[in-house]
């Protein structure tokens, strides 16, 4: 169960209640509750309920305690009393929703969370427990459109992010059995391969599902784009190239080819021809950082210290890795030098060491 919620509701709970005897009562069962001791919250919230039995509140708090307590069947008696007395009371559908749930009654613990979800529609707690619901049902495309929601409400909480990845692995597991059923050599089925086997990190037999695909759909420029991806992850980068510039031939003017093919030729080829590529790339990119560092880079490479001092300086300013911001370090220090600019140098040089102290560099795929 959700604490925040709980104890947000406890609190409101408090504001609410007019019998002296029912306040002290709900105070001792909330303070029991914040330290843990639900057996001694549920003794103090049934004196509340005895004290006030019309108090919807104190019904809720007692069911919340016995939920707590593992006890879902008289969480559920509680809860329902609650709703009787006050059917639109916050987090009520949701706690019967969960007992439910852990009684194993799957149908109703969806119909109690689906009530509380066209009541406060903004609700992560009952949109979560609504897919964790229908997971367990086995219904992973229902799950997927409550834990969509609770993500855009709450795009940080990784309690939401989990449940919603298992949901949306399921729905894909299940998309990829019918494809293999409906043609087995299809290349919808060569390709979703390729990706299981690239998350595997296996590129070898990414590359030969790729290349299985290309065969049956060759204007599909993704599919090259994708086989070049694995061919640099062996650092095959002729192979890689080749894929890029099929690529190109379908979309003359795709940045992430443009980058890539001009990535290679500056750090594996020709630098010249990379700084053609990688100029067009980079205003096109909707992260330009690592385009102008190796921009930059061939810049250097062919002479042009100027120029590659603007361009290093403008991989700087996007937001860059740890990686691009250490090699524009290191490029810049070089180039500041040659440039005499020593106090410029000084300036890269103590950046540099800076961050190789905070964290190490990875190079990005």
């Amino acid at each position: 169960m959700s604490l925040c919620l709980a104890c947000y509701l406890f609190a409101a709970h408090l504001l609410r209640a007019q019998n002296a005897q029912t306040v002290q009562y709900l105070k001792a069962g909330t303070e029991a509750m914040r330290q843990g001791n639900a057996a001694e919250a549920e003794k103090a919230f049934r004196v509340a309920t005895a004290s006030d039995p019309q108090f919807a509140p104190a019904h809720l708090d007692l069911g919340l305690a016995l939920l707590r307590e593992g006890k879902p069947d008289d969480a559920i008696t509680a809860l329902n009393k609650a709703i009787m007395l006050d059917p639109s009371a916050q987090g009520a559908h949701l706690f019967l929703g969960i007992a439910e749930y852990q009684r194993g009654h799957v149908d109703q613990a969806r119909t109690a969370l689906q009530r509380e979800i066209a009541q406060y529609p903004k609700s992560v707690e009952a949109l979560t427990w609504l897919g964790i619901v229908e997971l367990a049902a086995g219904n992973p495309d229902a799950a997927t459109t409550s834990l969509d929601q609770a993500a855009q409400l709450a795009p940080k909480d990784i309690n939401v992010l989990d449940y919603r990845g298992r949901a949306h692995s399921l729905v894909a597991a299940e998309s990829y059995s019918r494809m293999r059923e409906l043609d087995p050599d299809s290349w919808h089925v060569h390709r979703a391969l390729a990706q299981n086997y690239a998350d595997m990190d296996n590129p070898q037999a990414a590359i030969k599902e790729y290349q299985a695909a290309i065969a049956k759909q060759p204007k599909n420029a993704d599919l090259y784009e994708s086989l070049g991806a694995e061919y640099q992850k062996l650092s095959q980068f002729t192979q890689a190239a080749q894929a890029y510039q099929a690529e190109l031939k379908l979309s003359p003017n795709n940045s992430v080819a443009l980058y890539n093919l001009g990535r290679i030729e500056v750090e594996n080829g020709d630098p010249a021809q990379g700084i053609v590529m990688l100029r067009k790339a980079a205003p096109l990119l909707q992260e330009p950082a690592p385009a102008y560092f190796y921009l930059g880079l061939g810049l250097a490479k062919t002479g042009h210290d100027e120029e590659a001092v603007i361009s290093l300086e403008k991989s700087l300013s996007g937001n860059p890795s740890n990686f691009i911001k250490q090699g524009a370090y290191f490029q810049l220090a070089r180039l500041y030098q040659r440039l005499h600019r020593p106090d410029d140098a000084q300036r890269a040089l103590n950046a540099l060491k800076q961050l190789k102290t905070q964290s190490p560099a990875e190079k990005p795929q």
